[in-house]
């Protein structure tokens, strides 16, 4: 079974210090995705609940939040 989790990355922009969250799978890790740990908790359990392949997590979390990765 696919298990994704969220991790979290503090970020300084402009003096400003900011927690950041992405996925970890097993041998990939996407970090600063979102500053909302709700959202990637959500995609997080989806990903893991469908067991979605690594090879997608790019293409899930670019069409999940619009980033290019």
């Amino acid at each position: 079974m696919k298990t994704y989790t969220v991790n979290q990355t503090e970020i300084c922009i402009e003096g400003i210090t900011r927690t950041t969250y992405g996925l970890t799978g097993e041998t990939v890790e996407i970090s600063d995705i979102s500053l909302d740990r709700e959202k990637v908790e959500a995609l997080a359990e989806r990903c893991s609940r469908l067991e979605v392949s690594e090879c997608h997590l790019y293409d899930i979390v670019e069409d999940s939040y619009g980033l290019p990765l």
